[in-house]
């Protein structure tokens, strides 16, 4: 089940947050988003590779950080799309969501001052395409 979504860039702006499971406790945003993008610094420089996947606990009670990252090559720009996953990694799920929000959502993604604009747009996005998240 996705418990969290949110969206940030390489520099660490977080561009959207949504909590959908009400039992996880908040997490501000913009130290959430610094901590992914030193992940993905760390993991790009000492490994070449792009973050995945950060996994806690064993079993049937883990829980998941999964990352799925976008590219603007012409504007040397990376968008990080995490999900935060109680129980199994629904890792297709996660791409479905962030290949339609990226998609529907690049020329806001490009800045980094559309965050008031983008909320409502990612909102009507998953309200209206991937209705019934928290039962997913």
């Amino acid at each position: 089940m996705i418990q969290r979504i949110l969206i940030c860039d390489s520099r660490g702006y977080p561009f959207y947050s949504r909590k959908i499971d009400n039992n996880l406790p908040e997490i501000d945003k913009i130290l959430l988003s610094g901590f992914i993008s030193s992940i993905g610094t760390l993991g790009s420089e000492l490994f070449n590779k792009k973050v995945a996947s950060i996994t806690f606990g064993e079993d049937f009670d883990k829980s998941h950080v999964y990352v799925v990252t976008r590219e603007f090559l012409s504007e040397k720009k990376t968008i990080y799309f995490v999900f935060f996953m109680k129980g199994e990694c629904n890792t297709k799920l996660a791409k479905e969501i962030s290949t339609t929000i990226f998609i529907e959502s690049k020329n806001e993604l490009k800045k980094t001052d559309a965050n008031i604009r983008i909320d409502k747009k990612i909102d009507t996005i998953i309200d209206n395409r991937f209705n019934g998240l928290k039962n997913l």
